[in-house]
């Protein structure tokens, strides 16, 4: 497995400089490293990115560091590094400072995190980069709830790509064990039928096996199938598009349950195909401006008939709002807005 030499922008080396305070940190360092959960199984030991390099300033409350992509059979030369990859990354990394922060303002008890908003902004791309360089702080900070952000940059170019603002409630580890025990005994106690059509409207259209098998290739750099879409619907007329899914193992963030990226990621994809069948843009030219996430209820690992359903929200000569929900039994367990830009005129609408 090899790297790809890079030189760090002499920008962001000024900004690791200005700290004075710097102490390297471990990842994932309050909760224990498994190959269940997905940014360590399926990114860190499976070699897709090097074991990352984090640093915590104590006095101003930054964590800062660097992601690198390897190149291998997994992620060849010449691949983009996904959006949706980087969207995962900055939710756990946010997620590890917020955890930091509200374990030492409680004489260090251990505390469980859980998302509950993410909202990612597109400033720029860089599809040649294969190392980001992040820097997340507190916004706001009280003793249950934390806002962070955390800008992401082309580490070479300098150049700032995505700027995410995660929120996050805490509750003592105790009490949040009962609470994660609790929603993974009341959804697996779900009998769940899905609905039979899928989208019950007169133009409803099955969508075919190449599209299916897109959505099943969750992320470029993960195997195919470890979130298979079985069936799915689109009406051309209602611009919606609804899904099912199955969530196969090691794709944990909490214990037990899917990471708050992939969540993100697959109510994501649902809305770029959505968007492209909508407008006729092909999914490669599609650009999210704007993705805002809702986290309402942990989905458990490994579920089965999870729903996607996916719909044009509102749409003008620039851009294009796709609302989009994810389902387990009756219980909405999270929401997705992605806003994305129109790169030309020449649309179906």
């Amino acid at each position: 497995m090899k790297s790809s030499p890079v030189r760090i922008h002499s920008d962001i080396q000024r900004r690791i400089d200005s700290y004075t305070d710097l102490i390297p940190v471990e990842l994932h360092a309050f909760w224990a490293k498994a190959d269940t959960q997905f940014v360590h199984g399926r990114l860190v030991s499976s070699n897709v990115i090097a074991y990352p390099t984090y640093w915590y300033s104590p006095s101003a409350r930054h964590q800062l560091g660097f992601w690198t992509f390897n190149e291998s059979d997994q992620f060849p030369e010449g691949e983009a590094v996904q959006e949706t990859t980087l969207l995962s990354l900055l939710d756990d990394v946010t997620a590890e400072l917020a955890t930091r922060i509200i374990t030492s303002l409680n004489d260090n008890q251990l505390h469980l995190g859980f998302t509950v908003n993410l909202n990612i902004k597109r400033t720029n791309c860089s599809p040649s980069a294969r190392m980001f360089y992040f820097d997340a702080y507190t916004t706001k900070l009280t003793i249950r709830k934390t806002v962070v952000e955390c800008p992401l940059y082309d580490a070479e170019s300098g150049k700032l790509l995505l700027t995410a603002c995660a929120t996050f409630v805490f509750f003592p580890l105790s009490d949040a064990v009962d609470k994660v025990k609790g929603t993974s005994e009341e959804s697996g106690s779900v009998v769940y039928d899905p609905p039979s059509p899928l989208l019950d409207e007169a133009d409803a259209l099955a969508l075919d096996d190449s599209d299916l098998h897109s959505l099943s290739q969750v992320m470029n750099i993960l195997p195919h199938g470890l979130i298979t879409h079985k069936i799915g619907s689109f009406s051309p007329s209602k611009r919606r598009i609804v899904v099912l899914a199955d969530f196969d193992k090691e794709l944990d963030g909490p214990p037990n349950h899917v990471h708050g990226g992939l969540l993100a990621t697959v109510l994501y994809n649902a809305s770029e195909l959505l968007f492209a069948k909508t407008t006729g843009i092909g999914r490669t030219s599609c650009a999210a401006a704007v993705r805002d996430t809702n986290y309402l209820k942990g989905v458990p690992s490994e579920s089965r008939n999870i729903l996607i359903d996916a719909a044009v929200e509102d749409i003008s000569d620039s851009s294009v709002a796709v609302s989009a929900k994810l389902m387990y039994g009756s219980k909405v367990c999270t929401t997705l807005r992605t806003t994305f830009a129109i790169p030309t005129l020449t649309s179906k609408l």
